[in-house]
């Protein structure tokens, strides 16, 4: 029976782990934190369940993270955004995009581009959309509509889905994303916080026989004779493995827990050129009452939304917040606040350091609650308490500079130029968003943990 190390518990990580562990394979995962899931984690506080970061989960069951349920016998209850359904607030009115296109007034020429652009990404054939890969959606959506209005609601599209704006973002992609979304209608959360995920998957390696090993830090990953051997905990243990898996992302493997003087100049630059995603800044709100039904509400401003797209954070901080993804999380899933109040999220987009834009994360959250008082204008009436998770707190729980999904999904590296799990170093993977291909969020990561499965199902002996 082969021996499995894995660095981190993330979706990642930790779904890897409960497919190998379900399949015979002797699994042992090593997790820094004291709980599970990395940025798809849950803290309690004052009787309400709050995850670390701000998510709705695109396919839920019919998607990545329910087919590793389903794989390793394990399911889990989850909620969807459904009677409501998803909505936007845009310029002081509730829209469905695009049933609502009428109410943005647009020139019949535009909404006639429009319904042709949507007509084309609808037809396009499953093994066609790579052709798409390297084409921005901003280059794409130009060719059918050059309104400001239609550009600020892909870019909102893009936030949600990418965290990329729509002049690096994959056409590709977002093709593929949206036929998935589509097809399947499955948007929503999991029961009991996003941690019910990866605690289930770490749930199934034990129960399989492996080992969890929380609050214990890895220091290094060992190899010798270009193999990796095992991993050297903080305290110096080390412990043998036949194959090493991390979950840490790309760059911090090969970087910090291998080290470069193992890879060659040409792959360190390759590792380099990557470009992460933005980041976002998460200010959760615990509410006194029910202030409203909805269950997930898209923000959009409607002012300098164009300027936005094209200079993100460089126009320093607005007073409002542009755009925000708002999950009213208790009602999807009723368990995370105390009975009669109200849970809610707001993610919006935030600079990771000064070379992206002002770091004045406390001006930024509220900008955000301005955002959020566009939408309820009394809400500060019924606030009962505020925290905010900055980029800053995600990196130090989470690493790879606190962005959402690590990797971007953007024009260079997608499809074929997706960094490989592979490692050129034997017996060492990498499982994550990093390496995951197509999808949305953490169910990119999902798609990492299926595929590395596959690959090395067969490696049991």
């Amino acid at each position: 029976m082969k021996k499995i190390n894995i660095v981190g518990s993330g979706v990642g990580g930790s779904g890897v782990g409960a497919l190998l562990a379900n399949a015979g394979f002797d699994v042992e995962l090593f997790e820094k934190n004291s709980l599970p899931g990395g940025r798809f984690c849950t803290y309690e506080k004052e009787g309400f369940n709050v995850d670390v970061g701000c998510h709705i989960i695109g396919n839920c069951e019919k998607g990545t993270l329910g087919e590793i349920l389903d794989r390793i016998g394990m399911p889990i209850q989850w909620a969807h955004v459904r009677k409501p359904g998803p909505i936007i607030h845009f310029n002081g009115e509730y829209i469905h995009f695009p049933r609502d296109l009428p109410k943005l007034n647009l020139p019949k020429q535009e909404v006639k581009g429009l319904l042709n652009m949507f007509s084309e990404v609808i037809q396009t054939p499953e093994d066609k959309i790579e052709e798409y890969d390297d084409i921005d959606v901003h280059s794409f959506v130009s060719k059918y509509s050059t309104d400001p209005r239609v550009r600020s609601l892909f870019a909102l599209s893009l936030g949600v889905m990418f965290v990329a704006p729509d002049f690096l973002a994959s056409m590709g992609e977002w093709i593929f994303a949206q036929r998935e979304l589509q097809e399947k209608r499955s948007l929503g959360l999991p029961i009991g916080g996003c941690i019910s995920v990866p605690k289930t998957y770490c749930k199934g390696i034990e129960k399989n026989g492996g080992k969890i090993h929380y609050n214990t830090r890895v220091k290094r990953i060992v190899v010798e004779d270009n193999k990796a051997t095992g991993i050297e905990l903080e305290d110096g243990t080390f412990v043998a493995s036949d194959i090493v898996i991390s979950n840490a992302g790309i760059k911090p493997t090969v970087n910090d827990l291998v080290g470069k003087k193992f890879f060659t100049p040409e792959y360190l630059k390759l590792v380099d050129s990557y470009q992460y995603s933005f980041a976002t800044l998460m200010v959760k709100v615990a509410l006194k009452r029910k202030i409203t039904d909805q269950k997930f509400i898209c923000y959009v401003s409607g002012e300098n939304l164009e300027e936005f797209a094209m200079d993100v954070f460089e126009k320093g901080i607005p007073e409002k917040h542009v755009m925000a993804m708002v999950p009213i999380i208790s009602n999807l899933d009723p368990s995370t606040a105390p009975e009669g109040k109200q849970l809610l999220i707001a993610g919006a987009g935030a600079p990771t350091g000064p070379e992206q834009g002002d770091c004045n994360y406390e001006k930024w959250a509220e900008a955000i609650l301005n955002s959020l008082r566009d939408i309820w204008p009394n809400i500060d009436d019924d606030i009962l308490w505020v925290d905010v998770t900055t980029p800053a707190d995600i990196n130090k729980y989470a690493g790879k500079d606190g962005v959402v999904v690590g990797i971007s999904q953007i024009v260079g590296q997608v499809g074929k130029n997706r960094p490989k799990q592979e490692l050129p170093i034997e017996n060492l993977c990498c499982c994550g968003a990093d390496t995951g291909g197509r999808h949305i969020g953490v169910e990119i990561a999902g798609e990492s943990a299926l595929r590395l499965f596959d690959k090395l199902k067969d490696q049991k002996k």
